[in-house]
């Protein structure tokens, strides 16, 4: 898991919106009705044509339909699992991107708030509007690449929180920036 520093606190734990869920799974439930529309296609046929389904032939309807299944709910599975821990850890020295890539891949990336040079926030379209969920896009500072995170719920919220904690902790490196060149200063004022 995440190791956090001593005088680290998390702030915010951000997981996507459940509409991003519901959008990627939406086709799944579709899938769902396909083979009892074959199966309905196929007894409309057997009426019309007065020809009769043989008992093999159902019973590998059933064995076909129920691998389809199988594999509709894995597809749910990995669709959620990837939902489910694609996360965002704001903690008052640092973001943490936690991005799950399938069932067995999963990509970290952190970056302290000093570096963030810009923070925006957008929603697109009436849905993430209405729902309030939307794009934040970190830029930082140096070769990193930004962070483009996408289907965070209120967005605009999530962005002020970081712009927040970033404040306070350009604030508290001032203030131990300062305090380190007071302690250099006694230390040469005492060699003379």
């Amino acid at each position: 898991m995440i190791k956090l520093a001593e005088d680290e606190e998390v702030i915010r734990v951000i997981r996507k919106h459940w509409f991003v869920l519901v959008r990627e799974t939406f086709f799944l439930l579709f899938l769902l009705f396909l083979p009892g529309v074959i199966a309905l296609a196929g007894k409309i046929l057997s009426i019309e044509y007065t020809f009769e389904i043989s008992g093999n032939i159902v019973n590998l309807f059933v064995i076909l339909s129920s691998i389809f299944f199988l594999f509709v709910w894995m597809t749910f599975f990995i669709i959620w699992t990837d939902y489910y821990l694609d996360i965002l850890i704001l903690t008052n020295k640092r973001i943490i991107d936690v991005e799950q890539r399938g069932l067995f891949s999963r990509e970290l990336s952190t970056f302290r708030l000093d570096k963030i040079q810009d923070a925006t926030a957008e929603t697109n379209g009436i849905i993430e509007t209405f729902l309030s969920f939307g794009t934040i896009n970190i830029q930082t500072a140096g070769e990193d690449k930004d962070f483009i995170i996408r289907g965070i719920p209120k967005p605009f919220e999530v962005k002020n929180n970081i712009s927040r904690q970033q404040d306070l902790f350009m604030e508290e490196l001032q203030t131990v920036n300062l305090s380190q060149e007071s302690l250099e200063k006694l230390e040469k004022d005492k060699s003379f």
